[in-house]
């Protein structure tokens, strides 16, 4: 797990890259014969007590059921359609708000995450990625530089909290006036080298093999996030023949993979991954209000 001292590993995708958005291509690399959209899971969660958050007075501890759940799964309890191109406010019926997401049955959802694969569907991707390069023990991990108190404690806090909601203490180092480059989770000479500059981003490299994935324990060996609890899977994960490239965009609530039609055939196929076909220049903005109707 150490880091690149230069960017030179990642040039290759800048000529693949789009400099101005018009699709999916100013994230992930043009060229490739297949792209695969992994959908990430959506919790949704109901009182053990009623079995529905409807008419629940919501106050106190509440003991919750939880479940992860798929988008054809939200699609289908909303009558909605699935499709390559789904946007999740279209699947549910409104645009994201401060008002909470239900369904007739009581069911409470949660947004997707965004710029993060959860630890078991990234060790199921990373199993078919490594079935499908040469080089599954040589590879980069790109991480976004701005992801809070990775590069200063300025703007992070690490709190702990009592049960009505109190501060209790707080160790973040901002609170004893630690802050620059540095005064975070990675080191100032990390910080303040040099990094992979693409469309709107910047990142840090790692070289991190795609097989390192393949178990849910690397959540506890990176540098990059503050706790196993929160992990923060790789923005960019490539491997050294350059044979594919999986894209978690910061601000997408999907995995973007390009590759080969037989990876793509592959993660598709897999019960564990939600995932679904794409076609080169897919625009995950547009507005496929029509392909949501129901029946349609």
């Amino acid at each position: 797990m150490d880091t690149m001292p230069d960017a030179t590993a990642g040039e290759w995708l800048k000529p693949l890259l789009d400099t101005v958005w018009h699709d999916m291509h100013s994230v992930v690399p043009r060229g490739f014969p297949a792209y695969a959209r992994i959908f990430h899971p959506v919790t949704r969660d109901r009182p053990q007590g009623t079995g529905t958050w409807h008419g629940h007075p919501r106050m106190g501890v509440v003991a919750l059921e939880e479940q992860q759940v798929r988008w054809s799964d939200i699609a289908r309890t909303f009558g909605t359609k699935m499709h390559p191109l789904a946007q999740f406010h279209r699947l549910i019926g409104q645009e994201m708000s401060e008002q909470e997401i239900m369904d007739s049955e009581g069911w409470r959802y949660s947004e997707p995450e965004t710029g993060n694969l959860a630890p078991d569907t990234l060790a199921a991707v990373a199993a078919w990625l490594c079935e499908h390069t040469s080089t599954p023990d040589d590879g980069v991990s790109a991480i976004w530089e701005g992801w809070g108190g990775l590069t200063s404690s300025a703007g992070y806090a690490m709190l702990t909290f009592s049960d009505d909601g109190r501060v209790l203490k707080d160790t973040s180092p901002l609170s004893t006036g630690e802050v620059g480059p540095g005064s975070g989770l990675l080191p100032a000479e990390v910080v303040n080298g040099e990094k992979l500059e693409l469309p709107g981003r910047a990142y840090y490299l790692y070289k991190c093999a795609p097989q390192f994935y393949r178990q849910q324990s690397w959540v506890n060996q990176v540098p990059w996030h503050h706790s196993a609890q929160f992990p923060q899977s790789p923005s960019i994960l490539w491997p050294a023949d350059r044979s594919w490239a999986m894209v978690t965009e910061i601000d997408f609530d999907s995995t973007l993979v390009a590759g080969s039609h037989e990876l793509v055939l592959d993660l598709v196929q897999d019960p564990a991954i939600e995932a679904l076909p794409l076609n080169e220049g897919a625009d995950l903005t547009w507005d496929a209000d029509i392909l949501n109707r129901p029946g349609q």
